[in-house]
């Protein structure tokens, strides 16, 4: 007989069954540790990695206008990195957040979560559209440019992320029923507001000024000292678009088929946020080290090869040329 096709059957005894099932759940319980323990020691090194970029930046390399939108895509990153350990120690742990005051733990982990994931998203467009800008436009964007305007950006696009993500949590619960029109289509609302905000105007805007920096790129028109911070751009959205955007897919289909959804493909996705937001400073490493010299210097001076603007303002262009004119004459 093929043992493929043994069952267990009643007759068979109590003990059999009960081997059976433990046999089962304990099969269930590593399918579902082992993605756990991958989100758990990913984020671990993510959040090592980007607490080292974060520290290089603020206290060690001189800031720019890009480097400010790299510090605040470090902490957004941070943040998802931060949480979704967090969560995956407390599931593997056993500690069962879901009563409580744990449930308020679990809760604002998950808006923290969606919020950085939603930050890092809108910094990515702002930051690939401000370049495209700089590069499209270049006596445009130095006049009009303001000094304080990464600054300013930021800030405006942190209030946006945390005014979706609470939306999105005050509206859209688990715990919603047949009963509750109002909350469903407040829901659904939002959902539509949220889906069209990312997939019709940032994402589209994100590939559009992508693809120029590519183009401009491959034609070899840019300087050589700041080919490298675009080609950082280009690699960060290509890996944003690979790693993260499945999760947000998910997400937002999660409230309309919540049953047709098993909870590996939900590892699977935030198994792939975590390498998104984890592999942004191997890119800054890999693309700002010499390649002669590629483990031997000091990460101050990678980054600041890596980061490095290639953009003067006005005030500094006009300064340099006077110099050189009175160095000529």
């Amino acid at each position: 007989m093929d043992e493929s096709n043994i069952t267990f059957h009643p007759s068979e005894g109590p003990e059999n069954i009960s081997m059976h099932r433990n046999i089962s759940t304990q099969e269930m319980v590593w399918e579902i540790l082992t993605p756990l323990w991958v989100i758990m020691i990913i984020s671990f090194l993510g959040f090592c990695e980007n607490g080292i970029v974060l520290w290089c930046l603020c206290f060690q390399i001189k800031r720019n206008p890009f480097t400010v939108y790299i510090t605040h895509l470090s902490i957004a990153d941070i943040s998802l990195l931060l949480c979704t350990f967090i969560l995956s120690v407390e599931y593997i742990a056993g500690f069962g957040f879901s009563y409580g005051v744990y449930y308020y733990i679990t809760t604002t982990l998950s808006i923290v979560f969606l919020l950085g994931y939603n930050t890092g998203l809108y910094l990515l467009t702002a930051i690939s559209i401000e370049r495209c800008l700089s590069i499209v436009y270049p006596i445009w964007y130095r006049c009009h440019r303001s000094q304080h305007q990464s600054a300013i950006v930021c800030a405006v696009l942190w209030t946006l992320s945390f005014l979706m993500t609470v939306a999105e949590h005050l509206t859209c619960k688990d715990d919603l029923t047949n009963e509750q029109f109002d909350d469903a289509n407040h829901c659904q609302a939002v959902l539509i507001f949220t889906w069209i905000l990312t997939f019709m105007i940032f994402i589209p805007l994100m590939i559009l000024s992508s693809l120029i920096l590519v183009i401009r790129i491959h034609r070899n028109s840019l300087r050589p000292h700041s080919s490298k911070l675009y080609i950082i751009i280009v690699a960060t959205i290509i890996v944003f678009l690979i790693f993260a955007m499945p999760m947000r897919l998910l997400y937002l289909l999660n409230y309309h088929h919540r049953s047709s959804l098993l909870s590996q493909q939900n590892h699977v996705t935030i198994v792939l946020s975590t390498v998104n937001s984890s592999i942004n400073p191997l890119v800054y490493f890999f693309v700002g080290s010499s390649k002669k010299k590629r483990f031997k210097e000091s990460l101050k001076v990678v980054l600041s090869r890596a980061l490095a603007d290639g953009l003067r303002p006005r005030s500094q262009e006009v300064g340099t040329s006077l110099d050189i004119a009175e160095t000529i004459f």
